[in-house]
């Protein structure tokens, strides 16, 4: 299934079953209008590829021409998308794991279905791809399987970030059978020891793989005994899914092991996120040293084009630079500008790891918090004014850092990365 949808002088096309995202805007969007309207074209190469990837078919033809139509009139705000990518949910506070290296306060807050269901339908309504649900621990929110299917119903993605506690094969079927597109493992080693060095739980992950593995084995073995189109079976009764992994301190060197742990799971990504700042840890202590960190990009240069995906969090934005040596619109940190949070508490913020956060009833509406929220206006106007060294940084338009640790580090919203790795040349 594809989605396209209009954004200022681009179109923004989604595919759903491979989570794949393409911006087009300029001479390629101009390309792909005189496709959709059967003109000859010098630039095959450029359809060709975005057919390869499952982003155009001619069904879409019709489409593409009514949003490139459309996407001359629209405005939006500096530096962003017209509307977000994707809506990250915080369904529950609780958790009953206390992990050390979480950064969210334990609360007993769970946002009630009716709020969701109104937000969801303000999402439907913006055209917002993908709805990622986390927590706390999302598994346990009583509602979960209803809001899957409230999210299916209108027409987006959904996703579940988890540690694994409580999920069992019969549950896992549920939240399938609701529409539930992909599941996220937390884990931070490849035993239990490294784990545990950040997370709790290990067992609980563990199994939470063993599980995905068989169901997904289940799901072949129906492939192999039926007529249908073979992707179309494990479409209907698999399940795609993948590992979150923190990059620490503590862990970096374990990383080789853990990837073959992924392997042997059959995770279909790992996605390396930046540590960020806890109140239960001392940053410092446990963050990337510039050797380290330049290990990891040495790692992921490495591992890039293997059967397993390796995924880079937004916020690891020097690490990006420096991998793809290049910068482009969007490829910096997405926090206001690709995607926006709602907590357990029903507060918009940017990043659910930043300290801003706005009522609902403040802005009224999804799209006038994305729209006029000026919390978003101070992440999306961080290249005019954010400070040494990342003001005079190469990278500077692909990156802007991370606020959390920014924050965290010196009080200072605009602060720039003191001692970024990415200075450093590989």
């Amino acid at each position: 299934m594809n989605n396209i949808r209009a954004e200022e002088n681009a179109l923004l096309i989604w595919n759903m079953e491979a989570a794949r995202t393409a911006y087009i805007s300029g001479e390629e969007l101009a390309v792909l209008e005189r496709w959709a309207h059967g003109e000859k074209n010098e630039n095959n190469g450029f359809i060709d590829r975005l057919k390869t990837l499952g982003l155009i078919t001619d069904d879409c033809k019709q489409a593409i021409k009514d949003a490139a139509i459309s996407c001359r009139s629209k405005k939006s705000p500096a530096n962003s998308f017209y509307a977000p990518e994707s809506l990250h949910i915080e369904l529950t506070g609780q958790c009953p794991l206390n992990c050390p290296t979480c950064y969210k306060p334990a609360t007993q807050e769970s946002l009630p279905l009716d709020f969701l269901s109104d937000l969801l339908r303000q999402a439907q309504e913006m055209q917002v791809f993908q709805i990622a649900l986390g927590g706390g621990e999302p598994l346990i929110y009583p509602h979960l399987t209803a809001v899957i299917q409230e999210i299916r119903r209108l027409g987006m993605a959904s996703s579940v970030t988890t540690s694994g506690v409580t999920l069992t094969g019969a549950k896992l079927a549920e939240l399938k059978t609701a529409g539930l597109n992909h599941i996220q493992i937390s884990l931070n080693g490849s035993n239990k020891v490294v784990h545990s060095k950040s997370r709790n739980g290990f067992e609980h992950g563990i199994n939470a793989l063993e599980i995905l593995r068989g169901f997904n084995y289940d799901a072949l073995r129906q492939r192999i005994d039926s007529d249908i189109e073979p992707l179309n079976v494990f479409r209907e009764t698999g399940i795609s899914y993948g590992i979150n992994w923190i990059a620490r301190a503590d862990n970096i060197d374990d990383f080789p092991q853990f990837m073959r742990l992924a392997k042997n799971y059959q995770a279909h990504n790992v996605n390396i996120l930046r540590y960020k700042p806890s109140p239960k840890e001392d940053y410092a202590q446990n963050e990337l040293s510039a050797r380290q960190f330049l290990q990891l990009a040495k790692y992921v240069r490495e591992r890039k084009n293997g059967k397993l995906n390796l995924k880079l969090d937004s916020a690891f934005s020097n690490l990006r630079c420096i991998i793809n040596g290049r910068t482009s619109f969007m490829s910096g940190c997405g926090a206001g500008r690709r995607f926006i949070a709602v907590d357990s508490s029903g507060f918009y913020r940017p990043c659910s790891h930043v300290p801003m956060r706005e009522q609902p009833q403040d802005l009224h509406t999804l799209r006038t918090v994305w729209h006029e929220s000026k919390n978003l206006e101070m992440f999306r106007n961080l290249q005019s004014r954010i400070e040494q060294p990342c003001a005079t940084c190469d990278y500077l338009q692909g990156c802007y850092g991370c606020r959390a640790i920014s924050l965290a580090q010196s009080g200072g919203f605009y602060a720039g990365a003191k001692g970024c790795a990415a200075e450093v040349p590989i």
